[in-house]
């Protein structure tokens, strides 16, 4: 992803990419699904929405449906897109609060979400040759073979200028300022650039190992610290729903994932609370599959971030830069953060503090509003039916999740930072969705036409029905897109893409 990205960008300044890739480190990929930015990714570089889909064995995916996080018997939708929009300058959210604590049956607060509906219908984002609203705003995103992916970037790098070499790099030499001076490779010798990006993943070879960055540990807070994967064949068309599957079990979560050629599946969890072999077992009953037939290996993750994500002429972009667990998909996403931050900070030979100081800082708010959106999602739950579950109400939260909690419960007001992945819809289905609602709704609904108001929230439901109405299922989707029988509609400009997937390109 760096190396495309950076290759189509600098094309115009004169600036070469080199990758160095070893052929004996394999992808990772434990995350195969995504968020919308990855639209604006894709459609910043001229890269055909079609081809992708084809290439990475892609389908659409309109969102998350959390199933037994709350009480264990229950399901809610975190849903792309606005949910309903806004009313008078308020969010959707506050109107539909005050008509339910006035006692009307408003349904839940995801009912006004459009893709919350196609998923729920089995429905694909647009129709075979037509464009619509969520196709045209980029309120989607995919679920996609990683390396797949890898291999279609690849592709895409060196048609693009990529000097692609695939080597092992067996030192890295740094020089008096603390900068690195040349990467040292077994078949190709002495390798110098002006900027590093190390993508390196845990490891952090030049970052960590060469220039002795720290790590900032976040295990106290983020409890699964394991994950097991595997796939499994389709079980009919209604196996390859629209969204991403995230289902509790008894320490952790399983996701479950369809792509067009396979389903994707795994058991991310905590070693704290349940040993490897008791997961696999876990695992396998989730699946109803025999455990023989599953990895025995988990991946152990390491949870936290770098202290510094730039430290001289080096970058530290992916898993070298830091992870949380992939419950909300962010993997991908802060690639891409990355990325557009190093275009916007982009230094010369000088190498500026000042430009490396504002980089760190917006990547330090990033990975703190991911984990603290994560957190969320354990911290609300009354689920009491093993230890994993009675242990995340008593974790000491941030200073800042704190604050909007407590802001939450005075006044039903959510005011994410102005770079933030999650806008406030995406906290209200969360808090909604566990059935954890303020003491009142934002009392400027009050200013509004209670009559008005009504019609406007009457208009969004059966306006959603209508464009559901059109769109086709899911799965036929994907198999005439496979079989070449669609054809990439017209859309919006950039200027329709979500505000939040343009600024994390």
């Amino acid at each position: 992803m760096t190396a495309t990205y950076l290759a189509t960008q600098l094309r115009a300044s004169g600036g070469r990419v080199t990758l160095v890739e070893s052929a004996e480190i394999p992808i990772i990929g434990v995350g195969e699904a995504t968020v919308p930015p990855l639209v604006g990714y894709l459609r910043v570089l001229g890269i055909s929405e079609e081809k992708f889909m084809r290439e990475a064995h892609a389908t659409y995916k309109l969102g998350i449906k959390f199933i037994d996080w709350h009480r264990g018997n229950d399901s809610f939708w975190h849903a792309f897109g606005p949910v309903g929009g806004t009313i008078d300058g308020l969010q959707l959210f506050h109107f539909w609060l005050r008509s339910l604590q006035a006692g009307n049956a408003e349904g839940t607060y995801t009912s006004y979400s459009i893709q919350a509906l196609l998923g729920d219908q089995g429905k694909a984002p647009r129709q075979f040759t037509a464009s619509s609203p969520p196709y045209d705003r980029g309120q989607y995103a995919y679920q996609l073979d990683a390396h797949a992916f890898a291999k279609f970037l690849q592709a895409e790098g060196v048609q693009r200028g990529t000097r692609h070499i695939v080597d092992d790099v067996t030192d890295v030499v740094v020089d008096e300022r603390g900068f690195i001076r040349h990467i040292t490779t077994k078949g190709s010798g002495t390798l110098t650039a002006d900027l590093y990006i190390d993508c390196t993943g845990f490891r952090g070879m030049l970052i960590e190992r060469a220039l002795h960055d720290g790590w900032e540990d976040w295990s106290n807070v983020l409890l699964c610290d394991r994950a097991v994967a595997a796939p499994t064949p389709h079980a009919g068309d209604e196996s390859m729903h629209p969204y991403t599957k995230s289902t509790a079990l008894s320490a952790g979560w399983a996701w479950r994932i369809p792509l067009s050629t396979r389903v994707g599946n795994g058991y991310v969890y905590s070693s704290k609370f349940l040993d490897d072999d008791a997961a696999v077992e876990e695992f396998a009953r989730h699946l109803n599959v025999d455990p023989s037939v599953l990895p025995l290996r988990p991946l152990k993750m390491r949870v936290g971030r770098r202290r510094n994500f730039w430290l001289g002429n080096c970058i530290a972009v992916g898993l070298s830069s830091g992870f949380v667990e992939p419950l909300e998909s962010t993997g991908i996403f802060v690639i891409q953060r990355s990325l557009a931050l190093l275009m916007t900070y982009f230094p010369d030979m000088g190498f500026d503090s000042s430009l490396i100081r504002r980089y760190n800082e917006r990547m330090v708010a990033t990975y703190e509003e991911i984990r603290d959106f994560i957190v969320l999602h354990y911290i609300l739950t009354r689920r009491t039916d093993t230890e994993f579950w009675r242990a995340y109400p008593k974790i000491d939260i941030s200073d800042e999740l704190a604050a909007q909690l407590e802001l939450y419960r005075r006044s039903g007001r959510i005011e994410p930072a102005t770079y933030a992945m999650f806008p406030e819809p995406s906290w209200y289905s969360i808090l909604a969705g566990h059935h954890h609602l303020p003491s009142t709704y934002n009392r400027g609904a009050d200013l509004s036409d209670a009559t008005k108001v009504r019609h406007i929230l009457a208009a969004i439901r059966s306006g959603n029905d209508e464009i559901a109405r059109h769109m086709p299922l899911h799965s036929e989707f994907i198999k005439r897109l496979n079989n070449r029988q669609t054809t990439e509609p017209q859309r919006a400009g950039l200027s329709g893409i979500l505000p939040g997937a343009v600024s994390g390109i």
